[in-house]
């Protein structure tokens, strides 16, 4: 197992128990049975590493599947037949509780510092690659950057411990129009 891998699968088990995982995978219907294709192993292959990009191929996933657990060998047919909507539906249920555990973080700040603000705004965006073909809904940056992607923008309100506003644009939208927009 590479040290890249092993990074990715122990930070999902710090943020999220393997049981609550497990959990998710089968309240949602992904994990119906015992299966070599667990709810951890899916997370893992699905959102991290270069394996998670849109080109990647599902051969290229199984292959990876034995550097995430050394005594797990998927074929790409398996990893296919997984990808439907009760995978959707664990990734949103995961997603949710993400969100959940972000909202009950505790404040780091004096709660006197900002007694003379109504709302704090952190904002912050991440943007990803696409396909070609989305390049019409999602034009990329342009240059010799991706010809397609897409941009993640957040706004949390610090003073409530929320989202302000959640996004999902282009890549070419500068950041600064959308907290505008968000904020507004």
């Amino acid at each position: 197992m590479t040290t890249c891998t092993r990074s990715a699968i122990s930070m999902l088990t710090d943020f999220f128990a393997s049981d609550d995982i497990e959990a998710a995978a089968r309240r949602t219907g992904f994990v119906k049975r015992a299966s070599k294709l667990t709810g951890k192993l899916f997370l893992a292959l699905v959102t991290f590493g270069a394996w998670s990009d849109a080109t990647t191929t599902l051969a290229q996933l199984a292959a990876k599947v034995p550097q995430l657990d050394e005594q797990v060998e998927v074929s790409p047919e398996a990893i296919h037949q997984r990808m439907n909507q009760r995978a959707l539906a664990f990734l949103q249920d995961l997603l949710r509780q993400a969100l959940a555990k972000v909202q009950a973080v505790e404040k780091v700040c004096d709660d006197g510092l900002f007694t003379d603000f109504t709302k704090v705004y952190l904002a912050d965006s991440t943007g990803f690659e696409l396909p070609d073909s989305l390049h019409d809904l999602f034009p990329g940056s342009g240059g010799s950057a991706a010809t397609a992607g897409a941009k993640i923008q957040a706004v949390w309100d610090y003073k409530s411990s929320g989202f302000g506003h959640c996004a999902l644009t282009p890549w070419n939208i500068p950041d600064q129009t959308e907290v505008d927009t968000g904020v507004a």
